[in-house]
């Protein structure tokens, strides 16, 4: 995927918009948009030729740490009764980035 990103500026006053933006994608991989400062959306799954996902080993390690962080900041938050599931849904998610890790072709 090229490093290059389209960017557009939108008015933050809560109204729903539309944005398009043009990249320009060599292989499956997941992008993300992003309020600079502020948030990320998750994942976004693109397919190029119906290859399968070709993450980078950098993408994938970003992930895997943001799941550690996100647990960090959560765990306290969760009761009792939910962490169980909580705890099995978190390792999850830390198990598919490990696979994805374990697969990367790219740095």
């Amino acid at each position: 995927m090229s490093r290059d990103s389209d960017q557009t500026n939108i008015v933050a006053d809560g109204a729903l918009r539309e944005v398009q933006l043009d990249a320009k994608i060599d292989r499956s991989s997941w992008v993300a948009m992003r309020i600079l400062a502020s948030s990320h959306t998750n994942p976004i799954w693109v397919m190029v030729g119906g290859k399968p996902l070709s993450p980078s080993r950098r993408s994938v390690e970003w992930c895997l740490k943001s799941v550690d962080k996100c647990w960090s900041q959560k765990k306290r938050w969760i009761k009792a009764n939910e962490m169980q599931d909580a705890e099995q849904a978190y390792e999850h998610a830390r198990q598919v980035y490990k696979e994805l890790l374990a697969k990367a072709e790219f740095d």
